[in-house]
């Protein structure tokens, strides 16, 4: 079952539709983690146009198309930059090998419809804008980085949820443009720890460290 989670400490935007390919893109596996993929960006001045994001078998993998601008000046830590969240809380699929995303650069804010005197030349500009845009592309690596014993915590949660209920612990992703490029972080949350109603703490974390970018 997959269902929308609106997330009310520091999400800009909650995707939690992933039908069709979007969805089939996390893999085949039917008894896996699942995961909840939280996508922000940390190049101040800059937001960040993805283009495509692919698995190794060519497939899309789910991701929100345009994510940043903001950077990290404001919020001082990435783990209070606004984001985009796809959440997949009954999901049973596999940890991709990896993800290869490409993506654009235009610069924050960008061009506003109202200096422009038509649409006609607002749409030319901003065409224009894009075509000049280097794209740039990186691939990520996943399933190797996530320990198999937090891969096997998740996945018993899962077994042992009552039907209609969604397991005590989660795995979350998160995947950040820096500017050093892109970066993953993994967390897994436990239900059963922290306030009642949230998505429970931190238990486990690791993968890249974002803490540097923080100000």
């Amino acid at each position: 079952m997959i269902r929308l989670n609106v997330l009310t400490r520091r999400s800009l935007l909650v995707f939690g539709v992933l039908a069709g390919t979007g969805c089939q893109s996390f893999g085949q596996d039917t008894d896996g983690p699942g995961m909840t993929l939280e996508y922000g960006g940390l190049i101040d001045d800059k937001s960040i146009s993805i283009k495509s994001a692919k698995l190794p078998d060519g497939k899309p993998f789910t991701n929100p198309g345009s994510i940043g601008g903001f950077g990290i000046k404001k919020w001082r830590t990435w783990r209070n930059v606004p984001t985009k969240v796809m959440a997949a809380s009954g999901d049973h699929r596999g940890l991709p090998e990896w993800v290869e995303f490409t993506w654009q650069e235009p610069a924050y804010p960008g061009l506003k419809y109202k200096d422009f005197p038509t649409r006609e030349a607002f749409d030319q500009a901003y065409e224009e804008k894009y075509a000049k845009l280097p794209f740039q592309k990186q691939r990520v690596d996943i399933k190797r980085r996530v320990p198999q014993s937090v891969v096997d915590e998740v996945v018993d949660s899962k077994r042992e949820a009552k039907p209609g209920k969604v397991a005590n612990k989660t795995l979350w992703l998160y995947i950040f443009w820096t500017p050093d490029g892109v970066k993953m972080r993994w967390a897994m949350r436990d239900q059963a720890v922290g306030s009642p109603g949230g998505f429970g703490d931190v238990v486990h974390e690791g993968g890249d460290d974002l803490d540097r970018y923080n100000r």
